[in-house]
C-alpha cells in the first residue's frame, strides 16, 4: 500500500511539473540571497548576544526561530508541556517548537592539585605544580584522585593507515601517559587534518579499554600552560586584550544515569614535562627533529615517576533548548532531519562573537529550506524535521539529545543533512569550490548532486569526499554515531573563524546561496524519490 501512495504522489508532481506549475521550482523560486540576509542579519546581531547556551541570547534566538517556522507553516515537533520560566508563543496543550533538557554546567572547584613523587635509591622527593600556569585539565563529571606511575610514549600517536604505533611496546594499564602535544612531523604529511583527528580520537579510545588512567599533554616551547592576563593597570580597556571568549575551564555534559567519566586530560608546560623526564636521558629537540622523518626514536623509561592528582568540581545546571519543526510526509515512518546549530560562544570581556558563519549561515539554510518546501504546496512522501540545534559548541549536546531522545523507532531515521559554516568561501582564489562529505555507503547522494547541479545551473566545484565515518566535528556526528546516513556541503574556515569578527560583513552571499540551492534540490528528490 505504501507502494503505491508514494507511485501516486510521484505521478501527481510528475503531472504537476508537465502543466507548468514545477512545485520543486516553486521552492527554488524561494531561496534568494535577500530571504538569507533578512533572515541572518537579526541571528548574527549584537540583539542576541552571541547565542551562548543557557543565556538569553540564545533564548531569544531560539524565540525567533520558532517564530519564522510558525510563519512558514512548518508544524511544531518539540515537547508537549510548557517548561516553566519559558514564556514561548505557543499556548494550550499542543506541541511546541522546543525540545527542552537540562546541561551540567562544570568549572573547577577549589581543590587542584597536581604533584609528581619520584622515588629513587636516595630516597623520595616530591614536587608540586600550580593549577592554570604548570598544568590545567578540562573539569571532569566528578571528583577524582590519583596516584599511579607514569609512562613516557613520545607523541603517543598510532595510525594503521601509516603501520605505525608508539604504543607497541608499552604497558599502559594503571598509568599516566605522557605524551608531545600533536602529531610527528611524518604523519603531517601523509595524512590529512581530518585523518589525524580521527587518529587521536581512536588512541584515546584505546587507551581508556587499555587500562590507561589518564594523559599528561606538553607543547615542549610552552613555559606556561595559559597566557595569564592580570596586568591591570596596564589595560585601560578591554579592547586592549586579544579577545578571548571568557569561559576557561568550563565543562558541560547532559545528565546521564551511569557513573560519570573519570578519564583526565592533563595539559602541562614544558617546565613539568622536564621535571617528569628528569634523568631520563631524553632530549626534546632531537626527538621532534628524527620525528619529522620517521626516524628510528627509542623512548626513555621512566622509573620510579609517580604523578597524584587531584581534581574537585563545581556543577550547576543550565537549561538549553533545541527548536523542532516539521513537514508530515505522506510516509511518517520515513525521516530526513535538516539541522544545523544556532548556538555560538557569547560575549565577555567588551566583545560580542556573534558567529555570522559559525552558525547563523546553517541556522538560516534549514529556515530557508523550510519556507522552500512550503512554497512548492506539496506534501512529501517522507517527513522532513527542521532542526536547529542548541550546545554544539559545548560538545554536540543537543544533537545529542535529540537522536537519544527520538519520539519516533531509530530505524525510521533515514538521513541527516548537516549544515555548519557554510557562508565563506575555501579562498577568495576558489569561490567556487566546496566539500561535500557523505556515508559511503550511499552513493546515489553524489549521482543526485551531480544531476541537480546540472539541472538547476548551480556553479559549484563540488570535491566529494564520501567516507565510512564521516569526518568534522559538528552535528552530523551525532547521527553518524548513531548509525544515520549523513550528508554535509562544506566550503572552509576562515580567519575569523570562533573570532569576534565572524560578522555578517564578512560573508559570501554566492556560495551559501548555492549551497542552500543544491541542498534543497537534493532534498527533494530524496524525500520523494525511493532510495
Amino acid at each position: 500500500m505504501k507502494k503505491l501512495v508514494f507511485i501516486f504522489i510521484a505521478i501527481v508532481i510528475r503531472i504537476a511539473e508537465m502543466s507548468g506549475q514545477q512545485p520543486a521550482d516553486q521552492g527554488m523560486k524561494a531561496i534568494t540571497q535577500d530571504v538569507l540576509k533578512a533572515q541572518e542579519g537579526f541571528l548574527a546581531s549584537d540583539w542576541t548576544e552571541g547565542r551562548e547556551t543557557g543565556e538569553k541570547g540564545a533564548a531569544m534566538a531560539s524565540d525567533y526561530i520558532a517564530s519564522l517556522l510558525q510563519l512558514y507553516g512548518i508544524k511544531p515537533a518539540g515537547d508537549y508541556p510548557q517548561p516553566r520560566g519559558y514564556k514561548n508563543i505557543q499556548k494550550g496543550s499542543e506541541r511546541t517548537y522546543f525540545q527542552n533538557f537540562l546541561l551540567l554546567k562544570i568549572t573547577p572547584g577549589e581543590g587542584q592539585i597536581l604533584r609528581l613523587k619520584s622515588v629513587d635509591v636516595g630516597g623520595t622527593e616530591t614536587s608540586g605544580f600550580s593549577f592554570g600556569i604548570d598544568y590545567y585539565v578540562r573539569p571532569l563529571e566528578a571528583e577524582v584522585e590519583i596516584e599511579a606511575p607514569v609512562v613516557f610514549a613520545g607523541y603517543g600517536f598510532r595510525s594503521d593507515q601509516l603501520k605505525y604505533n608508539d604504543f607497541a611496546r608499552l604497558d599502559v594499564r594503571g598509568k599516566f601517559v605522557l605524551k608531545i602535544a600533536g602529531t610527528p612531523g611524518f604523519a603531517r604529511q601523509a595524512l590529512t587534518p581530518s585523518e589525524i583527528s580521527a587518529s587521536a580520537d581512536e588512541t584515546e579510545r584505546m587507551l581508556r579499554s587499555a587500562g590507561a588512567l589518564g594523559i599528561l599533554e606538553f607543547n615542549p616551547g610552552s613555559a606556561v600552560v595559559r597566557s595569564q592576563f592580570q596586568n591591570a593597570p596596564f589595560d585601560l580597556s578591554p579592547a586592549e586584550n586579544n579577545p578571548r571568549s571568557g569561559r576557561p575551564y568550563t565543562d558541560y555534559s547532559i545528565p546521564g544515569k551511569t557513573i560519570p567519566d573519570r578519564f583526565p586530560r592533563i595539559i602541562i608546560s614544558a617546565k613539568t614535562a622536564n621535571e617528569i623526564l628528569k634523568n631520563s636521558g631524553f632530549d626534546s629537540d632531537a626527538y621532534i627533529k628524527r620525528s619529522e622523518n620517521n626516524t628510528p626514536n627509542p623512548l626513555p623509561t621512566l622509573k620510579g615517576k609517580f604523578i597524584y592528582f587531584r581534581s574537585d568540581v563545581k556543577t550547576e545546571t543550565v537549561r538549553a533548548r533545541n527548536v523542532l519543526g516539521m513537514i508530515e510526509g505522506t510516509n511518517p515512518g520515513q525521516v530526513i532531519v535538516l539541522g544545523a546549530h544556532y548556538d555560538h560562544l557569547g560575549m565577555a570581556n567588551g566583545y560580542i562573537w556573534n558567529g555570522a558563519d559559525d552558525n547563523a549561515s546553517g541556522t538560516v539554510a534549514v529556515l530557508t529550506l523550510a519556507k522552500a518546501f512550503m512554497e512548492t504546496g506539496i506534501r512529501p512522501a517522507k517527513t522532513i524535521v527542521f532542526a536547529l540545534w542548541a550546545a554544539e559548541e559545548e560538545g554536540l549536546l543537543g544533537s545529542r539529545y535529540y537522536v537519544d531522545n527520538l519520539a519516533y523507532p531509530l530505524k525510521d531515521l533515514r538521513l541527516n543533512v548537516n549544515f555548519d559554516m557554510i557562508s565563506r568561501y575555501i579562498s577568495d582564489d576558489d569561490p567556487k569550490k566546496v566539500i561535500m562529505t557523505y556515508t559511503e555507503s550511499c552513493p546515489e547522494f553524489r549521482t543526485i548532486t551531480e544531476g541537480n547541479l546540472t539541472r538547476y545551473g548551480i556553479d559549484l566545484n563540488v570535491d566529494y569526499q564520501p567516507s565510512k565515518d564521516p569526518p568534522g566535528g559538528s552535528d552530523h556526528r551525532s547521527f553518524v554515531a548513531a548509525g544515520v546516513p549523513v550528508m554535509r556541503f562544506k566550503p572552509g574556515h576562515r580567519e575569523q573563524y570562533h573570532t569576534p569578527s565572524d560578522e555578517v560583513s564578512t560573508l559570501n552571499w554566492d556560495i551559501m546561496e548555492k549551497i542552500v540551492k543544491i541542498s534543497y534540490a537534493n532534498v527533494y528528490d530524496l524525500v520523494n524519490g525511493s532510495w
